[in-house]
């Protein structure tokens, strides 16, 4: 992206279209394009699959994939079998992997759109092994410590299975890091050992070595052991940073925008929003901007929070409504602020990771809730 985002920003906010939406996200394609070849680079010698469940973390699945593609990756793991189909619908030659998927009841529309089902328990490895003459291939996901999907550890080496695992064909075990963002946590290594384990152990029953993968965003960051065959990073090629560590490792991405609908002035002694739980203790010059709840902006800023207008903090005053947010720009005359100029909520002064942060949240959930939305603009 050019150096002067805001002019980039401010041409955008300009076109009529921008403003029949209240928020909108700017993705830099640039910095997308660097983070897919920095995560190429680290996992060298290994397959990367990204996540692109929840619509690609609100940012659109259809738009990441398209770019990833063009760095030669062509397989994605999506949430469920909704998603699965949304995306074969428009990509025919790459490989989907269903995290969440009913094996029973979803067979038929498995092998109609060429899709892939994790096995996550008992249950479904049992039923998928009595249908093995559709030769639906398969991920065998193990629960290695982190107790939420995932067929259980003891139950892998339990010989009342042994007939259920010979009877099925595994791409791969996989199984997933609790506790990745902490490079110094014990549970990493553990939960490692425990799916080579399952490994050894499936190699030998099964007759021939079977793939494994371990690693998320921050796993891949923890080094090459954790590498294994295959690589499931999400939130890294969005710049978002998936460790504890203050640096980011990735480049910036995602940058939040809303826009000014309606400026006045406040009357000294009067109140603002819902409740009148910010009262005006001078004459004030107040902005309405289109954003709230709804778009992802938290109720928990309400009195509390700040936005920025050319790079200038102001103050969030008043409870924030489902869609619509008042801010003080009292101290802003030089700026000549109007209607219609844009107001940054992340990206340039604040960090995603710092807005989350002030939320006592993680970036996950803000991007996720941002996304659904707004409109998304490609800033070239």
């Amino acid at each position: 992206m050019p150096n002067n985002i805001m002019e980039i920003i401010e041409k955008n906010f300009s076109k009529n279209s921008t403003k029949h939406f209240n928020s909108i996200l700017f993705i830099n394609e640039e910095n997308l394009s660097f983070n897919t070849k920095k995560i190429a680079k680290i996992c060298r010698n290994t397959e990367i699959a990204p996540v692109v469940k929840s619509n690609g973390y609100g940012i659109g699945a259809n738009l990441l994939i398209k770019y990833y593609l063009k760095e030669n990756i062509k397989s994605f793991f999506v949430g469920n079998l909704n998603e699965a189909i949304k995306i074969r619908n428009n990509f025919k030659n790459i490989n989907i992997y269903i995290l969440n998927c009913k094996i029973k009841s979803n067979l038929r529309l498995l092998i109609k759109y060429d899709l892939i089902p994790v096995i996550n328990d008992i249950e479904e490895l049992t039923n998928y092994s009595k249908i093995k003459s559709t030769k639906v291939p398969c991920i065998i996901h193990v629960d290695t410590g982190m107790n939420r999907l995932g067929i259980e550890y003891q139950q892998i080496f339990d010989a009342t299975n042994n007939i259920n695992f010979k009877n099925i064909e595994i791409l791969f075990l996989m199984s997933h890091l609790a506790c990745s963002e902490d490079k110094n946590n014990k549970m990493n290594l553990h939960q490692l050992q425990a799916l080579k384990k399952v490994q050894k152990n499936l190699n030998q029953l099964y007759g021939k070595f079977i793939k494994t993968s371990i690693a998320n965003s921050s796993g891949i960051l923890l080094g090459k052991k954790f590498f294994l065959d295959l690589v499931r990073p999400g939130q890294a090629f969005l710049g978002t940073n998936p460790t504890n560590n203050k640096k980011k490792p990735f480049k910036t991405v995602i940058y939040f925008f809303a826009h000014i609908v309606q400026i006045k002035n406040a009357n000294k002694n009067s109140s603002v929003g819902y409740g009148a739980t910010y009262k005006i203790k001078k004459k004030t010059k107040i902005a309405t901007i289109s954003l709230g709840y709804a778009n992802g902006f938290p109720r928990s800023f309400s009195n509390l929070g700040s936005v920025f207008i050319k790079n200038k903090k102001v103050k969030v005053v008043g409870k924030i409504s489902m869609d619509l947010t008042v801010i003080d720009i009292t101290d802003t005359d030089e700026f000549n602020i109007k209607v219609g100029d844009p107001v940054e909520i992340f990206g340039i002064n604040r960090s995603l990771e710092e807005f989350a942060e002030q939320n006592n949240t993680i970036p996950h959930e803000i991007i996720c809730s941002i996304g659904k939305n707004s409109k998304i603009i490609i800033a070239k």
